[in-house]
C-alpha cells in the first residue's frame, strides 16, 4: 500500500468530516503525533491503529487499499 496515498487519504475522509487531528486521536485511540505521521506518509501504521482509524472515519479498507 502506497503510503503517501494512504495519508491523503485519512486526512481528506478527515477533514471532509469537519475533524481536527485531536479529535480523531480522541475518538479513535489513536495518538496525535501517530495520526499527523501517517498522514504525511511517514508512518507505517499497523493493522490495529490502522482499523482504529478506518472505523471511526467509517472507511473501508478495501475502498482505501484499492485507490492506491
Amino acid at each position: 500500500m502506497n503510503l503517501q496515498h494512504l495519508g491523503s487519504t485519512i486526512r481528506e475522509s478527515r477533514q471532509s468530516k469537519n475533524m481536527s487531528q485531536e479529535q480523531l486521536s480522541t475518538e479513535s485511540s489513536v495518538a496525535i503525533k501517530s495520526i499527523h505521521s501517517i498522514e504525511i506518509g511517514k508512518a507505517n501504521p499497523s493493522i490495529k491503529t490502522l482499523n482504529k482509524l478506518l472505523q471511526t472515519l467509517e472507511l473501508d479498507l478495501i475502498i482505501v487499499s484499492k485507490k492506491s
